[in-house]
């Protein structure tokens, strides 16, 4: 791979993997008056017809082979209706911060998703990830002191959990699909199928008549969490999926904190404590050893086929 293609795809990676840490603070006060799945639903669809006025714009071809829907809806649930319903769920229960940080174990899944399909990750990258994840303890304990995870709102930490495996497993199973058809309308036609799912499940509980208790500026984090953390961050995903592969791009997303947190104290009042500042440090040291043991490893490539 050539180095200008190598530090692009770098370069879009880090920038979507920030962009989805700043939905995290501007998402919380939004669901204080709209419930989560509306929410989820409604930015996500939001976003795919972003990601198709993009496609039309770039003259990329809007269909999809008759073929692909059934692993395409497949797909949409895993990567949007759960990935999404679990994300909106566990936001309304739990502290901004606390997500950000426990989805970065996003890219310990999609480890061990690799290793169980035969890709091998060397050891000091197993070293990164362990150290990662301690990082990620640290901050969700939130105490140098004591253990304070009884406290922490456990079933929230569950939700961003299950929330975290169901992107790492949707990020692999694309992998195939962005080879044969190219990563932009893998994720277009996968959030476009999964709102259309959210959405109409979210309305057995929930009311359209929610939009109504959002003022302008509610409306405008709405807005801005379903195109920039969703629609922009993700045309950032396909460009490094195209460039870099799966697993150098999932380990961008423990750079998701850096702007979660920062964001939730600066403008939004997140006590910013020294255990989350450390243990935000940690996490990405446990970044670097992982993307230089996986620049030492083979390259799995995820490029768009010339067909």
């Amino acid at each position: 791979m050539k180095t200008h293609a190598r530090f692009t795809g770098d370069l879009l990676t880090f920038g979507a993997a920030i962009l989805m840490g700043s939905s995290y603070p501007f998402a919380k006060d939004v669901l204080a008056v709209m419930s989560p799945l509306l929410y989820s639903g409604s930015r996500y669809l939001v976003a795919s017809l972003f990601l198709f006025a993009v496609m039309a714009l770039m003259r990329r071809p809007l269909g999809l082979p008759r073929r692909d829907w059934l692993p395409m809806i497949g797909l949409a649930i895993i990567g949007v209706a759960v990935f999404q319903a679990c994300w909106g769920l566990a936001m309304a229960r739990s502290a901004p911060s606390l997500g950000s940080i426990v989805m970065t174990t996003t890219t310990t899944f999609s480890a061990i998703l690799a290793r169980l399909a035969g890709r091998r990750l060397p050891a000091l990258g197993w070293t990164g990830i362990a150290i990662a994840f301690a990082g990620v303890v640290l901050v969700v304990n939130n105490s140098l002191t004591a253990v304070t995870l009884a406290s922490a709102g456990l079933d929230g930490a569950l939700l961003w959990m299950l929330a975290a495996f169901a992107w790492a497993l949707y990020v692999e199973r694309c992998a195939p699909y962005n080879l044969r058809l190219g990563a932009l309308p893998v994720m277009a036609w996968s959030t476009l199928i999964g709102s259309l799912v959210l959405v109409p499940f979210s309305l057995l509980f929930d009311s359209l008549g929610e939009f109504a208790r959002l003022d302008g500026k509610l409306f405008g984090y709405w807005l801005y969490t379903a195109i920039f953390p969703v629609g922009v961050a993700f045309l950032g995903l396909t460009a490094g999926l195209d460039r870099l592969g799966v697993s150098r791009v999932m380990v961008y997303m423990y750079l998701i904190p850096v702007a979660g947190v920062g964001l939730s104290a600066a403008f939004f009042g997140d006590p910013l404590t020294l255990a989350r500042v450390l243990g935000g440090l940690i996490v990405l040291l446990g970044v670097i050893l992982t993307r230089v043991a996986l620049d030492r490893g083979p390259r799995v490539p995820v490029e768009r086929s010339a067909t």
